[in-house]
């Protein structure tokens, strides 16, 4: 039978001893093989399955020996605190939560009126030649004048002449022909006097638009004053004209005469 060497089992044993596996008794080696004189045979040493249960044993205490230590980042991220399942859907719906909670505390818009609705359309429309504060040509603008009640001299009442006028234009008026009141002070408007025609805007502004930016223009920027009964009158009849339904100011135009 082979025999095996005994440094493989000395150091599978001193191996053992230094993972705390065996403990030291001291012996040292292996045990030595006696021979007797005259020819004496060997002690039999260990059988070859002996052999093989040591070398794996051996061979499994040096992989345990030497198990790779894990990183520290990788230690970090084991141990680091996970985001648990149930806060997923509220992440998910916290955007929607902010845009209804930001549409629920907007205040509520402005009412619209027919003098809101008519600087829309006069800021629109008219702006452009008239001026912002309806001082025109007085302040480098190239329709006339619409402030300081220089409108009321004209159209002394908002009647059928100021709303035609305003809806048909110097065209309609027909170039050269007087409109508004023939007895104003400084003598009548001529329609085209000025150079700078008045466009019409019946084909671009609705009919409440075109009664709403002429209240605009006399009740705002030409100061007239009327009675609680006068305004509500004037409240009605826009509304019954379609007034109200939203406060766009049509396109963008012309707006001197």
């Amino acid at each position: 039978m082979t025999e095996v060497p005994e440094y493989l089992f000395e150091r599978s044993r001193q191996r053992r001893i230094a993972l705390g596996l065996l403990e030291d008794d001291g012996s040292g080696g292996g045990a030595s093989a006696d021979s007797s004189d005259g020819g004496g045979q060997a002690s039999s040493g260990p059988s070859s399955a002996d052999v093989i249960a040591a070398a794996k044993a051996d061979a499994k205490l040096e992989q345990v020996g030497e198990t790779e230590i894990e990183p520290a980042w990788v230690s970090a991220a084991r141990q680091r605190t996970k985001i648990p399942m149930w806060a997923l859907p509220v992440m998910f719906f916290l955007p929607l939560w902010a845009f209804v909670y930001v549409k629920l505390t907007e205040p509520p818009p402005e009412p619209v009126t027919a003098r809101t609705e008519g600087a829309a359309t006069y800021a629109a429309q008219c702006a452009s030649c008239h001026g912002g504060n309806g001082a025109g040509s007085e302040a480098g603008g190239v329709g006339r004048p619409l402030y300081n009640g220089e409108v009321l001299l004209t159209f002394p009442k908002l009647d059928a002449d100021m709303i035609l006028w305003l809806t048909v234009g110097s065209e309609g008026i027909g170039i050269g022909n007087p409109y508004g009141a023939t007895d104003r002070p400084g003598g009548a408007h001529i329609s085209g006097e000025t150079g700078a025609n008045m466009p019409g805007f019946g084909g671009a502004l609705t009919e409440y638009k075109i009664y709403s930016v002429a209240r605009y223009i006399r009740e705002v920027l030409s100061g007239e004053e009327l009675s609680d009964e006068e305004l509500a009158a004037r409240d009605a009849e826009w509304e019954e004209l379609g007034g109200g339904k939203d406060i766009g100011g049509g396109g963008h135009g012309h707006g001197g005469h």
